[in-house]
């Protein structure tokens, strides 16, 4: 090497560009993290644009159209009916025709519905009488799920658009009651369950994966491999170190989001704790998996967001799952976050109790069994 490297002092561009030259080799040497840095932002944008695309759409909604109708002239008149297919037309609902006392038990079962509409049996005659100048008080019946503001403003401002297309005039009013004991809801009461649901992805994953591969790059691994150590004990010793690490992180988040900044929790705090802890295993069940693919730091901190803003994106954590294309609905069963999210939303803002919940559980269940054992059949020792 020339002198003019060796010798400090005055700054040269000569040496700047070695360095430069030096870091950039090392990245097209490594051809895996060379790949993941040109792949990962364009996967991600793809899933982001994809997922967000377009707004909040084909929310299912139940109606109970009881209108009797009225004749008028002689010509048959049901303003019930043309509510409910202006309802049908509309893109940010869909329309199932059903009775109303059903469509409330389906919403708090939570089974796939967010708003039960009863349309009354004098809804015609009481309009007719009001383009009259009668002064007569014209009501719907809204029973409606306000844990989704998004769903929310979608559902009613279907509502709204369809009742103005009867007459052009707003004079009918909506009894809305609000699902889950009518609790409406801060930013903050929805955001907390989302978030607790980022943090046990993103932070819990990449410390993992960062425990991990520093065992390996450091040579902990290869002295454990001269021990009677086996492959399940070492991954059950990391399981047991790393799960206590996702639960304290959850608890700081309930800790902060609840007791300092009041955010709800309807349902059993216990449950939520557990359910934090079971969420957290399977993050480091997957952690372990991944980092018997990753070979540097480098590439474990790359993994992380990887995982974490795709989980982010087909989740229901930015946007409800069910405004997303039929694509992406697809994809956001695979998806670990999705269940964990539920859940979450299901204790904290609906009071549900673990019988309501056990479909999220099992599917929670299944991916840490899956990533459990791929971590076994993947582990090198084992291999080897």
């Amino acid at each position: 090497m020339s002198e003019k490297l060796k010798s400090p002092g005055m700054f040269s561009v000569r040496r700047t560009f070695y360095v430069s030259t030096r870091v950039l080799r090392q990245f097209v040497r490594d051809r895996r993290t060379f790949g993941m840095m040109i792949m990962m932002p364009i996967l991600i944008m793809l899933i982001f644009g994809f997922a967000l695309s377009g707004e909040v759409t084909n929310v299912p909604i139940i109606v109970q159209n009881s209108d009797q109708g009225a004749t008028v002239f002689g010509n048959s008149v049901n303003f019930g009916s043309k509510l409910t297919d202006s309802l049908g037309k509309d893109s940010r609902v869909s329309v199932t025709l059903g009775d109303y006392q059903a469509g409330i038990t389906e919403i708090d079962n939570a089974k796939g519905y967010f708003a039960s509409i009863l349309i009354p049996k004098n809804f015609t005659n009481e309009i007719l009488a009001k383009l009259n100048k009668q002064p007569v008080n014209i009501t719907i019946n809204l029973y409606i799920d306000k844990t989704k503001p998004a769903i929310r403003a979608s559902i009613l401002g279907a509502i709204g658009d369809a009742i103005k297309s009867l007459s052009g005039q707003s004079f009918i009013n909506v009894d809305e009651i609000g699902a889950f004991g009518g609790a409406s809801y801060s930013g903050l009461d929805v955001a907390v369950p989302s978030v607790m649901g980022l943090v046990l992805t993103f932070l819990v994953l990449l410390v993992s994966l960062l425990t991990a591969i520093r065992e390996d790059l450091g040579g902990t691994k290869f002295r454990l491999l001269s021990t009677p150590l086996t492959a399940r004990e070492k991954v059950i010793g990391y399981v047991a170190a790393l799960t206590l690490f996702a639960l304290v992180e959850a608890m700081l988040v309930l800790v902060f989001g609840v007791y300092l900044f009041g955010a709800t929790v309807k349902g059993n705090i216990w449950l939520l704790v557990f359910s934090a802890f079971i969420y957290g295993m399977v993050n480091v069940f997957l952690a372990i998996f991944l980092s018997n693919f990753v070979e540097n730091e480098l590439q474990a901190v790359q993994m992380g967001p990887l995982i974490a803003f795709p989980s982010m994106a087909l989740s229901g954590m930015l946007v409800p799952v069910e405004s997303m294309p039929p694509v992406a609905q697809f994809f956001s069963q695979f998806i670990p976050m999705t269940y964990a999210i539920n859940i979450f939303e299901g204790i904290m803002l609906k009071g549900f109790s673990f019988d309501k919940l056990v479909p999220q559980f099992q599917a929670l269940g299944i991916f840490a069994l899956i990533f459990l054992l791929f971590s076994f059949l993947s582990s090198r020792d084992t291999m080897k």
